[in-house]
């Protein structure tokens, strides 16, 4: 008889955005506290769920082009201090007009601007089916365009020890309001493919995706939104099977209590 190791988690977060930027001498601040109560089955902690400090900066350029940065300072909610090192948050620059988008540093990648976004929309305890598929990037430049409902963009990640590419990413998001679908290919040391959508069917959305290494490794997800709760199922060979459930409830707008628990069998 298999044995099935069991682990349950639950969250109970509060997270306050400042949702409206402050604008001093042309640059914009904004941010977000994301404190939470978490319970793991035999212990309560409080913990900080990538609490961030957030500067913009934009400036119009001739023939309407913009240019434009981004840089975030993680913070410790949790602990009340500063969080220095490779935390890969969002620290970029770059240039945008009727053309598209062209950028640089560290920033959302291809595969997850395309594909992730419709696998891993939780709080805390999701995204575990995204295998070969990264949050953010550094060391990166990418191109972004669109046509009509279609998003295209591609991104090169290049990192401090030479002239070598060590990842190059394709993808592209279709969506005519009702029904999404995305797909994405990445060349790398273990090249990756995926493909994921959505439908959204009155107070109903349902998403999911497919995510393979060319290793042979994959990963899947399917979940569902219905008003504030939302629940997912995923899969993946290097991380098991999981369940995810997310309730957000709004206080004000820009104060949000949510709480998400997660049921994973390893």
């Amino acid at each position: 008889m298999e044995s099935v190791l069991v682990k349950k988690k639950w969250l109970a977060a509060l997270s306050s955005a400042l949702m409206t930027p402050v604008t001093m001498a042309e640059v914009a601040i904004s941010g977000s506290i994301r404190s939470g109560i978490e319970h793991t089955g035999s212990d309560w902690q409080v913990i900080d769920n990538d609490s961030r400090l957030r500067f913009q900066f934009s400036s119009d350029l001739a023939d309407g082009q913009n240019a434009y940065m981004n840089y975030e300072f993680r913070v410790n909610a949790a602990k009340g201090s500063m969080v220095t090192g490779d935390k890969k948050l969002l620290s970029f620059i770059g240039v945008k007009g009727d053309w598209g988008s062209l950028s640089l540093g560290a920033q959302w990648s291809t595969a997850f601007n395309t594909v992730g976004t419709f696998i891993d929309k939780s709080f805390w305890y999701g995204g575990s089916s995204l295998e070969c598929v990264q949050y953010r990037m550094n060391h990166s430049v990418m191109f972004a365009t669109s046509l009509g409902g279609l998003s295209l963009m591609a991104d090169a990640q290049m990192d401090t020890s030479g002239g070598t590419l060590d990842r190059s990413t394709v993808g592209g998001l279709f969506s005519n309001g009702t029904l999404s679908v995305a797909a994405m290919y990445q060349h790398a040391d273990d090249d990756c493919l995926g493909v994921a959508g959505g439908l959204s069917l009155g107070h109903v959305d349902l998403s999911g995706g497919f995510v393979e290494r060319a290793s042979g490794a994959i990963g899947w997800d399917i979940n569902a939104a219905f008003g504030y709760l939302w629940i997912d199922y995923h899969s993946s060979d290097s991380a098991g099977a999981a369940i995810v459930m997310k309730y957000v409830l709004g206080i004000g707008n820009e104060v949000d209590l949510i709480f998400e628990g997660v049921d994973r069998e390893s």
